[in-house]
């Protein structure tokens, strides 16, 4: 337990320049866990005087970790999706926000943060770092999850004093029973497939951490730069799938006979009928729906046992979208939050 009145937390602020810390938060979240740390790489020096190193060096210092936290729609987690696709649409035609990704050749960069995490006596400052991945999870009987990495530069010097501020959101997390998911089609709370059981995705921005460097510097002195994006995941259903069976169909879920020759695995929709959708609801003022226009599934895994019953589970991969999407993939989300009013302008 905490040894004193919210000692612990994490928080964060865009930066305006990179790896120059912002020490005002922007957003705090309710977060479950941290593992924010520093790491530095060991540079040794042999010679033939000795029979082991006798001179050695600290290289390369660089701060990375995960935040884990129920998924909900707050502005501490509308910041990290907004810091792995860059466009913050502002409101749309129902007035919820949309977040697109950076589109080929625009001049945008995907932003900065400096993390604040709060732990028991000390507050310890990681500026310059950006978001490597988001994991996102949901099954049945949990609350719907997301797991944010970050990386970058090595942690600041100017450890401080605690902050008190609390999270501005008073609404609650996604839960199982407020997770739908869809296929080939949009998804809302009347409109999805009764037969999904779970589904987890990554969204990885592979980032170069190596090419941050530079001589004169022993840490990143730029944002490490996006290399190839890669969305994958996997969905689990409460009994195999088969084209024979109509119901299973009617939602256009994968199904064996239909992906067993791998010739109709690539599906590729639009964002008015993504070929994945996923909706983690808390009421209409405040969800977050995750549209994928282009997926490809791998084949079907199904088993059984004298124990369990019988469940069958689909991987599946994000493409980019040649089409009306421009992109691999759009954030739809509504918050009651309004700690920060237009992510864009930060």
């Amino acid at each position: 337990m905490a040894v004193g009145h919210h000692t612990r937390y994490v928080s964060i602020a865009k930066e305006a320049t990179y790896n120059s810390p912002e020490l005002t938060a922007d957003a705090v979240g309710e977060v479950e866990s941290e593992t924010m740390q520093q790491t530095y790489d060991i540079l040794k020096r042999s010679d033939m005087n000795y029979y082991g190193s006798a001179k050695a060096v600290t290289s390369k210092l660089m701060s990375s970790g995960a935040v884990t936290m129920a998924l909900q729609p707050d502005a501490f987690t509308l910041m990290c999706l907004h810091g792995i696709t860059g466009v913050d649409s502002g409101s749309a035609a129902d007035d919820a926000r949309v977040f697109t990704e950076i589109g080929v050749g625009a001049t945008d960069t995907l932003p900065s943060y400096t993390v604040m995490c709060g732990r028991d006596e000390s507050e310890h400052v990681f500026s310059g770092q950006v978001i490597d991945s988001i994991s996102v999870s949901s099954s049945i009987g949990e609350y719907a999850m997301l797991t944010v990495n970050f990386t970058g530069a090595k942690q600041n010097d100017d450890n401080g004093a605690l902050h008190t501020t609390l999270p501005a959101y008073t609404g609650d997390a996604a839960h199982f029973s407020k997770a739908y998911v869809n296929f080939e089609a949009g998804v809302n709370t009347s409109d999805f497939s009764p037969h999904v059981q779970s589904i987890d995705f990554e969204i990885r921005t592979n980032r170069d951490l190596d090419n941050t460097y530079s001589l004169s510097s022993d840490t990143c002195i730029r944002k490490p730069p996006v290399t190839t994006r890669e969305i994958t995941g996997s969905i689990t259903f409460h009994k195999s799938l088969v084209a024979s069976i109509s119901s299973d169909v009617a939602k256009n879920e994968p199904n064996i006979n239909d992906l067993m020759s791998g010739a109709n695995a690539l599906k590729n929709g639009s964002i008015a009928a993504p070929a994945l959708s996923a909706l983690f609801y808390v009421d209409a003022d405040n969800y977050i729906q995750f549209e994928f226009p282009k997926v490809i599934y791998e084949m079907p895994e199904t088993s059984v046992s004298g124990r369990d019953s019988q469940t069958m589970t689909v991987n599946f991969h994000a493409l980019y979208d040649l089409a009306d999407a421009n992109s691999m993939m759009q954030i739809r989300c509504k918050t009651s939050d309004t700690t920060v009013a237009d992510y864009d302008a930060l």
